[in-house]
């Protein structure tokens, strides 16, 4: 029985277990994009046809006409490793919006996307670092300016956070910043690694809105 493109798409992605959401993430595009090649309203082309043709492990010959290379090993149906994954940038303003409701319906608000290995949930998210308060002199750890930090906003724990790096808002503030947490006793402080910045006390109006698990930069 012969497929239309549309529906190639999407058994190829159901095949590999990828929701509509991840797959969108690992090309750059949003969900609606993969929801509308699938529903065939719309057709990928370019760059686009490519990656999705790299994603799904078959040629854009068999996207396109069903013809040309379908995978054929079964071993190749689920791969080995779990290939990067995109994460959306976004501001430190939009920081605190970006963890108050699902994360897909608000793309269009990346600044641009970066890829990690580290596997993350679908509400991760990125940010650019700006300042020197992480900056740490004595070297490791130390997060300069210009580098972008992958996010997870499932942390699990509170307790659990005690000497990681995170993302909070603190009042007063409506940017998010990166700092380290540190607990002692009843007290909490988001910690600069910088020595000539001043300690942050994370009272009951600090939000935390994620834990850093990756540190990108420039080489």
């Amino acid at each position: 029985m012969k497929t239309e493109m549309n529906d190639r798409i999407r058994q190829r992605r159901t095949q590999l277990e990828l929701t509509q959401l991840q797959l969108a993430k690992q090309l750059g595009v949003s969900r609606v994009s993969v929801t509308k090649w699938e529903n065939g309203s719309v057709k990928p082309a370019g760059e686009n046809l490519h990656q999705l043709a790299l994603a799904l492990s078959c040629s854009p010959e068999w996207i396109l006409y069903g013809t040309g290379d379908q995978v054929k090993d079964d071993t190749r149906l689920k791969p080995v490793s779990p290939p990067l994954t995109s994460v959306p940038v976004i501001s430190s303003v939009q920081a605190g919006a970006w963890t108050d409701s699902y994360a897909a319906a608000r793309l269009s608000d990346v600044i641009r996307w970066c890829s990690t290995t580290v596997k993350v949930s679908d509400d991760s998210f990125a940010l650019d670092v700006r300042g020197e308060s992480m900056t740490n002199p004595n070297g490791y750890p130390s997060i300069p300016e210009g580098s972008t930090v992958i996010v997870e906003p499932h942390y699990g724990s509170f307790d659990d956070l005690n000497g990681k790096i995170v993302v909070a808002i603190t009042d007063g503030s409506s940017e998010a910043t990166v700092k380290k947490l540190v607990m002692d006793g009843p007290y909490k402080y988001l910690m600069p690694l910088n020595p000539l910045f001043k300690p942050i006390q994370c009272d009951d109006t600090c939000r935390i809105l994620g834990k850093v698990v990756q540190v990108l930069q420039e080489v």
